[in-house]
């Protein structure tokens, strides 16, 4: 993006956190192309983007923009504890910027028009496609498509492994994924597919909207279930059965993808992975034993696991990998408190 281009009027909405997502997301891409932040991922500080930021826009225009409500970000303390202070818009904003500089981190595989993007890391990251479609991709999956898979009547990718989609409403578009021998077919919606090729059932689970999941049967038949919010489909490799389940909203536990919203008052690092913990069912570990003296203020409204790991994880300037069914945060951690 040429940084003439950005307007000033926009910049100022941004500062002032009047911008829409697509508005955050032009501010952020301009930003970006200015500074090379990619290549500061794991550093990414939050009060230095806006005030860099700030200062963009003081040559960018004649006069200093002055906002009205200027933004209050509380510093983190070294040494003795990191106490992080932020409200929801702050949360979502922080996320927003750290996603869009996430995307440049799998491996990208671009011949001619096809596209073949592989999460190499140990993180979840999230691309966007054409149409402005998000998905979330887990550690190992790959995701698929050509340009011409977005045409004027369809959307088509392929996906390997985990990914959570959120697909962006388009009635005279539908959108379908492929995976392995599954075929699921959306207007606009937000749902998981899993689907990796040494196992022996696949998985599409839908938390917005309506969903539509085929396979073909042993004769070549074309058999299909329809989902709505909160329910799955499974389909069974060997036996080639595919069945539709109810998701139980009173269970205890939730799958990582599902949203949770989550308030902590001046807690400790070590009890809010014990409470991610018993949410979601699934291992966390602090490697460094210090990291557990690590308080936090915070707030996540409808939230997935992936997005509360990595604001909280730079909140206490950490990071965090996923390995099977464990997931290890790892750094510096903070000083007893006297």
């Amino acid at each position: 993006m040429n940084p003439k281009a950005i307007s000033p009027d926009l910049l100022k909405k941004y500062v002032e956190g009047k911008c829409n997502p697509d508005e955050v997301e032009q501010v952020e891409q301009w930003y970006a192309s200015l500074n090379n932040e990619t290549a500061e991922i794991r550093e990414f500080n939050q009060p230095r983007h806006l005030k860099k930021i700030q200062e963009l826009i003081r040559h960018q225009t004649d006069d200093e923009i002055q906002p009205e409500q200027p933004v209050k970000i509380r510093p983190l303390v070294p040494n003795v504890w990191r106490y992080a202070a932020a409200a929801v818009v702050l949360l979502i904003a922080s996320l927003g910027v750290y996603f869009y500089l996430n995307t440049t981190q799998p491996v990208v595989d671009q011949v001619a028009d096809a596209v073949s993007i592989v999460n190499t890391q140990k993180q979840v990251v999230r691309h966007q496609l054409p149409d402005g479609s998000k998905v979330w991709l887990n550690p190992a999956a790959k995701i698929q498509y050509t340009a011409r898979a977005f045409s004027e009547t369809s959307r088509t990718v392929s996906v390997e492994g985990e990914a959570f989609f959120e697909v962006t409403k388009d009635p005279a578009r539908p959108f379908y994924v492929k995976s392995n021998s599954l075929l699921v077919k959306v207007l606009g919606t937000s749902f998981n597919v899993k689907s990796n090729s040494d196992q022996s059932w696949y998985e599409v689970s839908v938390v917005t909207g309506k969903v539509s999941v085929s396979v073909p049967d042993r004769q070549g038949k074309e058999k299909s279930v329809l989902l709505l919010p909160r329910q799955q489909a499974v389909f069974e490799v060997a036996s080639g059965l595919l069945t539709s389940t109810e998701l139980s909203k009173f269970r205890e536990k939730v799958d990582t993808w599902q949203p949770i919203s989550l308030t902590f008052e001046d807690e400790k690092l070590s009890e809010i992975a014990m409470r991610l913990q018993k949410k979601y069912g699934i291992k966390i570990k602090l490697a460094n034993p210090n990291l557990a003296n690590c308080r936090l203020k915070a707030t996540f409204d409808h939230n997935r696991l992936a997005e509360i790991l990595e604001i909280t994880t730079q909140m206490v300037e950490a990071t965090y990998e996923m390995r099977g069914d464990s997931i290890i945060i790892d750094g510096e951690g903070c000083g007893t408190v006297e």
